[in-house]
This record gives C-alpha cells, structure tokens and sequence, in this order.
C-alpha cells in the first residue's frame, strides 16, 4: 500500500513532461465540446449491474472491487436510497480515507519500507505509469490519423487507474494552453474507463498467476 500511494502521488510530475514531449501545442489547443444529452434513468441503473456482471464473469478474482465501485453508482442513481447515498459519499468516505491514511501512515518506517522487495513494486510502478501515459497519448494521435472531428490527444493519458487526478492533471494543462478549453468531463470519462480496465487487469493477472 505504501508503495502504491506513494507512486501515485508521483503522477502529477510524471505525466505532464510526458504529456508535453509527445504532443505539439496544436495537439493540445484542440477543442472537444461537450455534447450534453439526457442519459435514461434505466441506463443509469444498469450500467453499474451489467458491468459487475461482466467484470465478474471475466476476472472473478476482481468482482469484490468492482462490485463495490459499481454498488456506490447503483445506490446513487436508484433513487430510493437517498440517505445511504449521501452518507457513502460523504461521512463514510471521509472515515474511510482518514482510517486508510492512518493504516498507511503507521507502515512509513523505514525498516517495513527501504526494503529491496518495495523499492522494486515503487520501481515498476513509476514504469507502469510512464508506458501507460505514453501510450494513451500516441493510441489518441493514432486515432486522429481516421476521425473527422480531431481528439485533444492530452485525454489518452488519462486512462490509467489514477482517478481522478490523472483526469484533473490532463484538465488543468488544457486551461493551460487555452483558458476556454474545458477537457474535464471527456479525461474524467476515459480515466473512468481506465480504473474499471485496471481492476479487471489486475484480477486477470491474478487468476493467471496468482
């Protein structure tokens, strides 16, 4: 765990010199509006019961996780369970976080951390990221080699499992270069989709090898 958050938080001086590197100032000036459509109630009800499904199907090792990511969208957008929705949101994730930050904060010793075992998983991590950055910016510039209507390739490095911050970092640098250029709800989107693919990554790997 100590390694992970700590890897993590490297990810704001990880991705944008990569992000940089790889895309030209046009690149990341390209505009993506947002298309604002009413999405069903019955959409928003099953997304979270199909994907659990699904997730569970492929990687059972990962049904506990995503089960639980997708329990929190199930009670918000039922619409009966007001209450329990807002106290998971808030009071709940609150306590959790604090607790979380304890647990992790009592492991900061120096004999359970500087050892060769967590410096690598740190190692391999920083790796992950970068790779992952990489090729979601140039899979984006790919992607532009056939579509019509131009993809700000800044949102590719979002996709890893980094939530929400990868999505904040990839906003922040497109009010960077263009104070109107609002990329937030497009890089939340793709760093949604790369925290499901990374929790069925994960239980695949350990179904596989574990």
């Amino acid at each position: 765990m100590v390694a992970a958050y700590s890897y993590m938080a490297l990810v704001p001086i990880i991705q944008p010199p990569i992000i940089r590197l790889l895309t030209t100032r046009k690149e990341r000036l390209i505009r993506m509006p947002v298309q604002g459509r009413e999405v069903p109630k019955a959409t928003r009800i099953l997304f979270p019961i199909v994907i659990a499904l699904i997730a569970s199907l492929i990687a059972p090792s990962s049904a506990s996780l995503i089960g639980f990511l997708m329990f929190g969208n199930l009670i918000r957008e039922c619409g009966v369970l007001s209450s329990l929705s807002e106290t998971a949101q808030k009071v709940l994730a609150n306590l959790v976080t604090i607790f979380l930050g304890l647990t992790i904060a009592s492991q900061m010793q120096a004999a359970n951390f500087l050892r060769p075992e967590t410096l690598l998983i740190l190692g391999l991590g920083l790796v992950a990221f970068i790779f992952d950055t990489a090729g979601g910016v140039l899979f984006a510039k790919f992607l532009n080699l056939f579509l019509k209507k131009k993809i700000n390739p800044m949102i590719g490095a979002a996709g890893i499992s980094a939530f929400p911050m990868s999505g904040r970092i990839v906003h922040k640098m497109g009010l960077k270069e263009d104070p109107q250029n609002f990329l937030l709800m497009h890089s939340i989107g793709v760093n949604v989709s790369g925290q499901i693919a990374s929790v069925i990554a994960g239980g695949l790997i350990l179904t596989f090898f574990g």
